[in-house]
């Protein structure tokens, strides 16, 4: 298994979190499905933020090498707190991580969703960012992915490595 470590941005706070994301969502997984996405290669920005691939040099990698594996699991929205859904609605978020040529590919703080058993009557919590391509991605995969149970606790899917003040202890932290 190839393990993989990203850096993702951090929060202080629930509120902080909350700010962040576009779409707040809680949801049950439909289906997931892997997909390597390719780096931009017309991204000529010298700014290392905007373009992860700046300084490398051309025709060093193939632009297979240069992908990264990902899970892309369709969520059903079950009730929406915060941006453009509705209940219902069938929303595809990404995840680094999963197969890619027969190997396994796991990012050292992210459980996949279509990896984590929920109990009966319980959901994911997520904080999502948009793309361009109509995807989403959580904020940060510990703090934008969480389990809620049928009565409204709030845990994170594993151990973390955040702030604790950043994860809500119940969906009533997350409601604006």
């Amino acid at each position: 298994m190839d393990q993989l470590q990203a850096d993702y941005p951090t929060y202080s706070s629930v509120e902080q979190a909350v700010d962040a994301a576009d779409l707040i969502v809680t949801g049950v997984p439909v289906a997931p499905s892997e997909e390597t996405l390719q780096p931009s290669v017309t991204q000529r920005s010298n700014d290392p933020y905007a373009n992860p691939q700046y300084g490398a040099v051309e025709g060093a990698g193939t632009q297979q090498e240069l992908g990264v594996t990902v899970t892309v699991t369709s969520v059903r929205v079950e009730r929406v707190l915060k941006g453009k859904a509705h209940v219902g609605d069938i929303i595809r978020v990404s995840q680094v991580g999963g197969q890619s040529d027969g190997q396994s590919v796991h990012e050292a703080h992210t459980t996949l969703l279509s990896e984590h058993e929920l109990g009966e009557g319980d959901s994911f919590l997520l904080l999502l960012s948009a793309f361009d391509d109509g995807t989403y991605d959580a904020i940060n995969p510990e703090i934008g992915v969480l389990e809620i149970s049928k009565d409204g606790a709030a845990r994170p899917l594993g151990d973390t490595s955040v702030d604790s003040q950043a994860i809500g202890t119940s969906l009533s932290e997350y409601e604006r």
